[in-house]
């Protein structure tokens, strides 16, 4: 038998056990120096690494302190002793108008929840430097919802300026000197119209917005329509087709811009600021939907410089964003944020020094409280009309304010268009001799003489009433009617 036959148990000792490489080592013993220096060197890789985790945490904390930072709540400043109301209503029938003495300080007080924050954005016209967006929003961090409410820049307040124009919501700010001055001025007027002070303002310039879209990746968003506006005079074109695609920066600057189609154009719109404001909203909706996603938690630092270099406000950066990381981390959705706009009746008033008829919106009462109360007050006292200061038109042209008094009594008097003389006759071409009825040779017709002295008046403008209004309540209007429709004015049933 060869040797190939062989078994491997037949094999030689030297091959019956496991291979080299199998075979278990066995560690020389330690000295007690070795294996305390050993153990030492362990310690100190373990402490190395806790150190590392310590400064990575560290740094991790100083960034989120560099770039988040809750806002404290601002403190209440309503006088002690004020009235408070809790009920929805004081009275089941009041007045129109109250004297100016029952006017009460804004609500203030217990809030409805631990962290709920109010506040008044506005960014300009880029042209004309006014007040063109308005909005009052109110944020329930605890609860986690929104409301905003749109405030039409045509809204006419009570202020002492001389023309219409002056008096409109949209110039509040401009006429103030802008500023810190124009921000205290226009937050003063918006709290007439809610009924409590916001907490913070925002003012932006609209740049932000077609910055922020590019910053996230474009927003998907559907353009209703054709949109074609040029106006050579702000150097702004606008040409978007309708459908559904991923708007750009520069889409969405023209989309929100956008009021009205040029002549020749299909029209969807009425050219108001109303429709406007709708179309902006809905925009803004889009933007607000896709910015709440959670991956643009780590574009922090981009959308921070831009917020660094188109707002103004008295919340800081870091406080902005601790409002971004609330509303991502805490899982607020685009149906949770209730966008409005401030129910108004359309009104127009004659003022004979300038021989103009301005056109304006005023709030109509009986919308704008419930809406107040429901969606933007944030305290536990309710918003009544004591706290409130709207102007209206009454029934025979005049306007009106609901505390009973006006900052400029001229505006409470109709003031009457003159009489436009009567048109002149054309006179008779000069020509031949004229067919007469008269038989030739009779004697000319003489005309009646007028008595001495007497002449005939021209016509005479009637006289501009120039007193004051009664400060006593007036008279409700009829129903208004939908707004951007002329309407007398309506204040509803006003509630206390």
């Amino acid at each position: 038998m060869s040797d190939q036959s062989n078994m491997p148990h037949e094999r030689g000792p030297e091959q019956s056990g496991p291979g080299k490489r199998l075979e278990k080592k066995t560690r020389p013993a330690l000295s007690p120096a070795q294996a305390r220096k050993r153990k030492e060197k362990i310690v100190m890789i373990v402490m190395i690494v806790l150190a590392v985790v310590m400064v990575i945490a560290a740094a991790m904390a100083m960034l989120y302190a560099r770039w988040v930072k809750k806002p404290p709540l601002p403190p209440d400043t309503r006088p002690s002793g004020s009235p408070v109301s809790t009920g929805p209503l004081d009275s089941p029938d009041p007045e129109a108008t109250l004297g100016f003495d029952a006017v009460q300080p804004k609500v203030g007080g217990a809030r409805k929840s631990k962290e709920i924050y109010t506040f008044l954005i506005f960014g300009s016209d880029v042209a004309s430097g006014l007040t063109d967006t308005m909005m009052v929003a109110t944020y329930d961090i605890t609860n986690q919802k929104a409301a905003v409410m749109s405030l039409p820049r045509d809204t006419i307040v009570n202020n002492t300026g001389h023309r219409i124009t002056d008096k409109k919501l949209n110039v509040v700010y401009t006429l103030w000197g802008e500023g810190d001055e124009g921000v205290q001025a226009l937050r003063t007027e918006v709290s007439e119209l809610v009924g409590f002070t916001p907490d913070y303002y925002v003012r932006i310039d609209w740049e932000l917005v077609g910055e922020m879209v590019d910053a996230i990746g474009g927003v998907w968003y559907e353009v209703p329509f054709l949109m074609v506006y040029n106006d050579p005079f702000q150097d702004l074109n606008i040409y978007q087709e309708p459908g559904y695609r991923q708007i750009s920066g520069d889409d969405a600057m023209q989309i929100v811009r956008w009021r009205k189609n040029d002549p020749g154009f299909p029209n969807p719109g009425d050219g108001s600021d109303l429709y406007r404001l709708q179309m902006q909203q809905g925009f803004l909706k889009a933007v607000l939907k896709q910015t709440l996603q959670i991956k643009n938690v780590t574009r922090i630092g981009q959308l921070a410089e831009l917020f660094g270099n188109r707002v103004d406000s008295d919340l800081s950066v870091e406080n902005i964003f601790w409002f971004a990381q609330e509303a991502i981390i805490g899982g607020l959705q685009v149906d949770d944020v209730e966008f409005c706009t401030m129910p108004v009746a359309s009104g127009s008033y004659y003022q004979a020094k300038y021989d103009t008829d301005y056109p304006f919106v005023y709030p109509i009462q009986s919308q704008l409280l419930p809406l107040i109360n429901e969606k933007l007050n944030p305290f536990v006292e309710q918003v009544t009309i004591r706290q409130l200061d709207l102007m209206s038109q009454a029934p025979d042209g005049s306007l009106r304010s609901s505390t009973g008094r006006l900052a400029d009594p001229s505006v409470g008097v109709v003031q009457v268009k003159p009489t436009p003389p009567p048109e002149e006759s054309e006179p008779v071409q000069s020509g031949g001799p004229t067919q007469s009825n008269e038989p030739q040779g009779s004697a000319p017709v003489a005309s009646e003489p007028l008595p001495s002295g007497a002449v005939e008046p021209p016509p005479a403008s009637q006289p501009v009433d120039t007193q004051p209004p009664a400060t006593g309540p007036a008279e409700p209007d009829p129903q208004p009617t939908q707004a951007g429709e002329p309407a007398g004015g309506d204040w509803g049933e006003t509630p206390e």
